[in-house]
């Protein structure tokens, strides 16, 4: 059972090769490794290539013009020879025993889809915070059971990442999902490409242990409060995308409904904090003020965000925002920040 290590490259130099090593350096060897150089435009696509004059029994390199994540994983998947496809960001890296443990969850019971944990690695100050588990170690869902991880991705967006998944390859390719249509918006791209495989699974396991490293720059990007930035953060496609799978799996009823229309107000108070934290002078924060953020949402999660079902503090933030009360949010940033502060010791 070999695995295919699917690595999109692009403009990453600085990592790639800790990237890379974190994969050679596995216990368990029996793997690919497929590098989808995508038009980097700094060393790393060359880098690729001297990894692969040294390791040619296990690497790969696909060169191409820069097309986008989405679709530099679409021809890495489709390049895979292995029985399992795992997925690895080139600024990431695997836990040494990754893919042994991922095996033996394979062997064990049979999952045509293995879902482990993650932790955070902090650039700056290079300090680390795991995550809580969705799960207890080893659960296993088939049939029924796989309900509650679709209920899961409904309301939350804590199984959606593809990094933290090693699916069978031949449900990743017969997704005949048209990507292309999405990839000009990589945002929400790793819920686009796991809503098929999960859906089509017959058994899904889980391992609460931390095998992946997901950096956390120091240098994050500040966010444009241009109206076009914003629109594209958010995504409706993939989330209607969300919406048509939940009727394929029964599951739009007025519960589950409640949760995906707190799921599209979580999503959008998270996009403006990271606008309005990330803005740098005054100016900036009034352009994010500015923003329409309510014509993000349409009239059923407008509804909702006045429903008791949303957490009251939910319902304060948004309400600052609709409503552009500049000192209830500064009060509430300067609250956040203080927590930050007692969280990390700082």
């Amino acid at each position: 059972m070999m695995f295919s290590i699917l690595v999109p490259v692009y403009n990453s130099e600085q990592y790639l090769e800790e990237c890379i090593d974190s994969v050679l350096r596995q216990s368990e060897q029996d793997f690919e490794l497929v590098l989808v150089d995508d038009g980097s435009t700094d060393g790393g696509g060359a880098l690729c290539d001297r990894y692969r004059e040294r390791f040619p029994a296990k690497i790969r390199v696909i060169h191409q013009p820069n097309r986008g994540l989405i679709m530099a994983r679409r021809v890495g998947i489709a390049a895979a020879k292995g029985a399992y496809c795992m997925f690895l960001d080139a600024d990431d890296a695997y836990e040494p025993e990754c893919l042994a443990i991922v095996r033996e969850t394979i062997e064990n019971t049979g999952a045509d889809v293995v879902i482990f944990n993650n932790y955070s690695y902090f650039e700056e100050d290079q300090s680390i915070e795991p995550n809580l588990a969705v799960y207890p170690d080893n659960t296993v869902f088939s049939g029924e059971g796989k309900r509650k991880v679709y209920c899961e991705m409904i309301r939350s967006w804590r199984l959606n990442n593809l990094c933290t998944k090693a699916i069978r390859a031949g449900l990743l390719k017969a997704d005949d999902t048209d990507f292309e249509a999405y990839a000009a918006n990589p945002h929400a791209e790793d819920l686009l490409q796991t809503l098929f495989p999960v859906t089509k699974a017959s058994c899904i396991a889980y391992r609460a242990k931390e095998l992946y490293r997901y950096r956390r720059h120091s240098q994050g990007m500040t966010r444009s409060a241009e109206p076009a930035n914003i629109v594209r953060l958010f995504n409706a496609p993939v989330t209607q995308r969300l919406r048509d799978f939940m009727t394929l799996w029964g599951m739009d009823t007025p519960e589950h409904l409640a949760l995906f229309q707190a799921r599209k107000l979580n999503v959008l108070l998270v996009f403006f904090w990271q606008h309005y934290r990330g803005a740098k002078t005054s100016a900036q924060k009034r352009a994010v003020l500015d923003f329409d953020w309510n014509a993000l949402l349409d009239d059923e999660s407008r509804d909702f965000a006045k429903n008791r079902q949303l957490s009251a503090l939910k319902r304060l933030q948004y309400n600052a925002i609709v409503n552009k009360r500049k000192l209830v949010l500064d009060l509430i940033a300067a609250f956040g920040r203080m927590k930050m502060r007692a969280q990390h010791g700082a």
